[in-house]
């Protein structure tokens, strides 16, 4: 039967022209890793033989086909008609996303005068020679798609330029494009689970006076990560969109000191996530053990991206086992999985969770601009309006740093205290089908808590976060 597909794939492609195997590859890259997309074979056989889509192989073969307006390889290779295959999409639902299939449909309304009016109009923004080599515009948009500037979540940039150069047909049929996601999102988050738990708010969960804090570390400048808050209602002007862990997760946690990669890895697993565990190893081998998590291909099907890291270091930068040395900063993370180098995560939430053994970590006396009297410190929160305006290019990202002493490695059968009350704060809002702010809240107030009890052995968090979803592991 593989055989049989494979021969029907080949068929196919062999039918296609140049022009329409590349927008075949365009149709199908968000569903598979960067080297299947490229080869247009490869790309059809690997969705018609994989399982995670449960549906029959030629089923997506006419889908494809029925896409490309290919009706006539419909019938006469899969014995299907153009009716046949749109009740199908009825009944069965679609592979293909329904953002690619509006792009593809935008550029075949294009001609070649209006294209080059595009991209004379992104030459302001997008850096030179990048669109040089385009000859349409899904050339173009993937390009804008590996910066981040263009996504199914935020194609406003390409209806900004269609209105530039009069084609409002096409700019409307993006605007109803987003009114069919925003009715569905909000459809979701009306279900009965989202009322469950609280919406992502953006503003300050307290009004009492501060005081002064130590400037933060260079990293979190450099990361230009906005901070919202749990907890509180604010105007909807991040989308909020219900996310649960059916299609899994990956999860890489990399322990540098031993104490509490199991419990990690344990909790994870319980959460659905596909874990792998290393352990004691040095920044050179973090750094490529993490580069090649970044390439894995069980990244395409999982819906949540989670990296736990403990190790000795400071606020700025990890050593792992290094005893000196510049060490693995938190720009080092993050750059490996970005957008442009980790494109099979864009649009997905990526957690990063960070355990910090440092030598000397501030106390709770040192003057403190954004320390609130009655919580552990967090970095400053913007007002709704201006959190709103701050929201990077880059979002869909969840940053939860903890420091503590280092002393604390040399005591016998030591345990991070932030780990565990996180593990437990995950586990329950899994239960109770509460959002990861929610969770994240609950570990804010139990730290605290421990810290008011046990003043000689602090632990101080940072919380930052771009999240455009209500997320529920």
């Amino acid at each position: 039967m593989a055989d049989g597909m494979c021969l029907l794939v080949t068929s196919v492609v062999e039918a296609l022209s140049q022009e329409e195997c590349r927008t075949l590859r365009y149709l199908c890259s968000d569903l598979l890793s960067a080297d299947c997309a490229e080869d247009c074979r490869g790309a059809l056989i690997t969705l018609t033989t994989q399982t995670v889509h449960s549906r029959p192989g030629d089923a997506v073969l006419k889908e494809v086909l029925f896409r490309l307006n290919r009706f006539d390889l419909l019938r006469r290779l899969l014995g299907a008609t153009r009716k046949d295959v749109e009740e199908m999409l009825k009944t069965r639902g679609r592979v293909l996303s329904d953002y690619r299939v509006l792009m593809m449909e935008l550029s075949e309304s294009l001609n070649t005068a209006e294209l080059q009016s595009l991209t004379f109009l992104l030459s302001s923004t997008v850096p030179r020679g990048l669109l040089e080599r385009a000859t349409s515009f899904l050339d173009v948009v993937a390009e804008l798609e590996k910066m981040d500037m263009v996504s199914c979540e935020k194609p406003d940039l390409v209806e900004q330029h269609l209105r530039n150069i009069r084609r409002v047909d096409l700019a409307n049929r993006i605007q109803s494009y987003q009114r069919d996601q925003h009715r569905n999102r909000r459809e979701v988050s009306q279900s009965p689970a989202v009322h469950n738990g609280a919406r992502v708010g953006l503003g300050r969960s307290h009004q009492a006076p501060v005081r002064k804090q130590q400037p933060l570390p260079e990293e979190f400048e450099t990361l230009k990560l906005s901070v919202p808050e749990s907890g509180v209602q604010c105007s909807e002007r991040v989308p909020v969109v219900q996310r649960y862990s059916e299609c899994g997760g990956v999860c890489v946690i990399v322990d540098c000191v031993g104490c509490d990669g199991g419990l990690l890895k344990e909790t994870f697993e319980r959460l659905g996530f596909r874990v792998d565990l290393h352990a004691l190893l040095t920044v050179t081998e973090l750094s490529s053990v993490l580069r090649s998590v970044s390439q894995q291909r069980a990244l395409q099907r999982a819906a949540t991206f989670c990296c736990c890291l403990l190790s000795r270091g400071s606020e700025t930068h990890l050593l792992a086992t290094d005893a000196e040395g510049p060490g693995f900063t938190l720009t080092d993370l993050w750059q490996i999985f970005c957008p442009v180098r980790c494109p099979l995560l864009v649009g997905k939430p990526k957690l990063f969770f960070t355990q910090s053994y440092v030598e000397a970590p501030p106390t709770l006396e040192q003057e403190d601009p954004y320390l609130e009297p009655d919580g552990v410190p967090y970095r400053a929160v913007p007002t709704c309006a201006s959190a709103s305006e701050m929201l990077p290019a880059t979002a869909d990202v969840l940053w939860s740093v903890c420091t503590t002493s280092a002393r604390q490695l040399a005591r016998r059968d030591h345990h991070s205290v932030y780990l565990q009350m996180l593990s437990s704060a995950l586990l329950r809002a899994r239960e109770r089908k509460l959002h990861v702010l929610d969770a994240l809240t609950e570990v804010n107030r139990d730290v605290y808590e421990h810290n008011r009890q046990n003043p000689d052995n602090l632990y101080h968090l940072t919380l930052s976060h771009t999240l455009r979803m209500t997320l529920c592991l």
